[in-house]
């Protein structure tokens, strides 16, 4: 069987752009939607969770200490506990990481450290990232 031409799969994105769908129920879990909470962003797809937070220009990957569990999270830096809850739902540990990097949509020319959650249950979409 011959590939799909860009011209098709183009074509298949646009009609499913294009059609009607339902409304979601609250901004917090529409895929892709990025949510401010106290001290991070937040955004998801069907299969992850993405947490964001800005840190200081001099961080590095090893003042950051991130404890991922089945449906808890703590998150430190330097020594100071930047996020600490129960997960909006259940993740596999084993795809979760962080990473952290220069933030280069930032006027203050910081870092920014990036927590990915992968889902247990994919195609579910959370109500919150973290409860507190």
């Amino acid at each position: 069987r011959a590939a799909p031409s860009l011209s098709n799969v183009m074509s298949q994105q646009t009609n499913r752009l294009s059609q009607p769908s339902s409304p979601p129920s609250s901004a917090s879990n529409v895929e892709g939607t990025e949510r401010t909470e106290d001290g991070y962003k937040w955004s998801q797809t069907e299969e992850e969770v993405e947490l964001k937070f800005g840190v200081a220009k001099g961080t590095k990957a090893k003042y950051v200490k991130v404890l991922f569990g089945r449906g808890t999270i703590k998150i430190t830096v330097a020594g100071q506990t930047l996020l600490q809850g129960e997960t909006g739902g259940e993740v596999v540990v084993d795809d979760c990481t962080y990473t952290i990097q220069d933030d280069s949509g930032s006027s203050s020319s910081g870092r920014e450290l990036c927590v990915t959650l992968g889902k247990k249950d994919e195609g579910v979409m959370w109500d919150c990232a973290v409860r507190k």
